[in-house]
């Protein structure tokens, strides 16, 4: 299973590393992590949300490692993702609004739990990104693929599908 939480960390050294203890001690792997420095919460705290894989065994081990080492969860999300591909796509993905693309193909239904992008030297050139779309059934995966196809026709992208197993 995939769970993705919000946690509060305070700004000093070493809290990222403790508060991923927890799940690497019960097994996990970690997805995505997603750290917002800059949006400090009204208790002084920084969000950091990660997604992580789990046997659902283990779940609540993770969740009383954290509140041993005093890590506040703000935010829980248990994710049953069965599902799963990775597509790349090629073209001038920061001019068409990279984050109008992925919030249209979530809207889906599905989770992009990974994402990474390649930038060129110079702005005429291509960019490339690898997107990881995570869903709970097939059928979302295709539809998101669908809506995907949509997206790249209209912003002129070439997407590139399966990568991997």
């Amino acid at each position: 299973m995939i769970v993705t939480m919000t946690l509060e960390l305070s700004d000093e050294p070493g809290q990222l590393l403790d508060a991923l203890q927890p799940v690497a001690d019960n097994g996990g792997n970690i997805v995505s992590i997603t750290h917002q420095r800059g949006k400090e919460t009204p208790r002084g705290t920084l969000p950091v949300e990660i997604a992580f894989e789990i046997l659902e065994e283990r779940l609540d081990d993770v969740l009383e490692g954290l509140q041993e080492k005093g890590i506040r969860v703000a935010q829980f999300g248990e994710e049953k993702f069965h599902e799963s591909v990775t597509v790349v796509l090629v073209g001038h993905i920061v001019e068409g609004d990279v984050t109008d693309t992925i919030q249209r193909v979530e809207e889906e239904g599905v989770k992009i739990v990974d994402f990474s992008m390649a930038m060129p030297d110079e702005k005429e050139d291509t960019s490339s990104a690898r997107l990881t779309v995570n869903a709970t059934c097939q059928d979302k995966i295709d539809a998101a693929m669908t809506s995907l196809d949509g997206i790249c026709e209209k912003k002129d992208l070439v997407k590139v599908e399966p990568i991997g197993v």
